[in-house]
């Protein structure tokens, strides 16, 4: 059966696509606009209008004539206005908290280290929200999340045994404390929208991020691949070795174990003299892994997130060589192996993506934000 149309769906869509054109830093006239959309004069007028109005976009100064008449007024996001709230939980040790405007910069960050190791207390984040809130002032739209482990699409953190969490309604938890809209995401998923709209990624591409553990995420045609229980990329415990080490999970040989930030680290302090070495086998043996799933999608990108001590030129060399040597055909271009380049905020970033993805295509921000 076919739902009717409804008009606010095709308003709220055309302000995520005149949105997504003009982020992080484009600068077009609404004539622009109506090139790359298709969009009439008129629908670009109003719509461009109604965002301008709720904040999300400004008038800059005239763009350059282009044939005769006169010159298109420039649009461009406006970054004075609004502020998001975004969290980082992936990182271990500490939270991370920041303020962040509609281009996903960071205004003001706040850092919280962790009393119990990698353990999360519920209330240690609804007080770091709360701190980001107040200095965030008026203008807030929207409240984000990021965590290591499995999350639903409607924001409930399935498992994430980093954080000790089982089956928590963060999402309705945060909505219900702050009255604001929440994204809540994997952390891996939130650090690929990063590379893709503010690094180099493509609307087609495999990212692993390495940390305390290893998670994977894919986008395909510019769409998170999910699963059927929402824990696509979880591979960090997807056995490589059955002969291999024992592994927190119980099994033996998880990828893990052999690729982890934490276990890298471990085996350079034991060995020093053989960092290359032990980083040069990691990349291989990560590039076997990924090998039979980026050939399953048929991706040429993939990104790398992780520290520098551990995501270099050592580790990359060896995975780009190992996955291509593995999977190259007669038919199908080589495949790319890269760093993600963003930083430590690469998280942070992704996640202030995820809120303004879920948020543009409102109506009434601005009076939503002083009210």
């Amino acid at each position: 059966m076919y739902a009717k149309s409804n008009p606010s769906d095709a308003r709220a869509n055309n302000r995520r696509l005149l949105f997504r054109l003009l982020f992080p830093d484009r600068q077009l006239s609404r004539a622009d606009l109506c090139k790359e959309t298709g969009l009439s004069r008129a629908t670009a007028t109003d719509v461009t209008g109604e965002m301008i109005d709720d904040g999300l976009l400004r008038e800059l100064g005239s763009g350059k004539r282009d044939g005769r008449g006169k010159p298109g007024t420039l649009l461009a996001i406006d970054t004075d206005v609004l502020r998001l709230v975004c969290i980082d939980l992936s990182r271990p040790y500490v939270m991370t908290g920041a303020v962040m405007d509609l281009r996903a910069r960071i205004v003001e960050r706040r850092e919280r280290v962790l009393d119990d190791g990698d353990r999360v207390d519920l209330d240690d984040v609804l007080s770091l929200v709360g701190q980001m809130i107040r200095l965030a002032g008026s203008g807030l739209v929207g409240i984000g999340v990021a965590v290591p482990g499995v999350v639903s699409g409607a924001g409930r953190v399935i498992s994430s045994s980093n954080l000790g969490w089982d089956d928590v309604e963060l999402r309705d938890m945060l909505e219900g404390e702050f009255s604001l809209p929440v994204r809540v995401d994997n952390d891996a998923n939130a650090a690929l929208l990063a590379d893709r709209f503010l690094g180099h990624g493509n609307p087609n591409c495999l990212l692993v991020q390495i940390t305390r553990g290893i998670g994977a995420s894919v986008l395909l045609n510019d769409e998170f691949v999910d699963g059927d229980d929402h824990a696509a990329g979880e591979i960090g415990h997807v056995v490589i070795d059955p002969n291999g080490p024992a592994c927190t999970c119980g099994k033996r040989g998880c990828l893990e174990t052999y690729v982890s930030a934490i276990a890298l680290r471990d085996r350079i302090r034991q060995d020093p003299n053989r960092r290359a070495d032990i980083l040069a086998e990691a990349g291989a043996r990560l590039g076997g892994a990924l090998a039979m799933p980026a050939s399953l999608l048929n991706l040429h990108d993939i990104a790398v997130y992780g520290p520098p001590d551990i995501v270099g030129e050592t580790l990359l060399n060896a995975c780009d060589e190992t996955v291509n040597s593995l999977s190259r055909n007669d038919y199908q271009s080589s495949m790319r192996v890269r760093r993600c380049e963003l930083g430590d905020d690469a998280t942070l970033r992704g996640q202030a993506v995820s809120v303004l993805r879920e948020i543009v295509g409102r109506r009434g921000l601005s009076a939503a934000a002083s009210s």
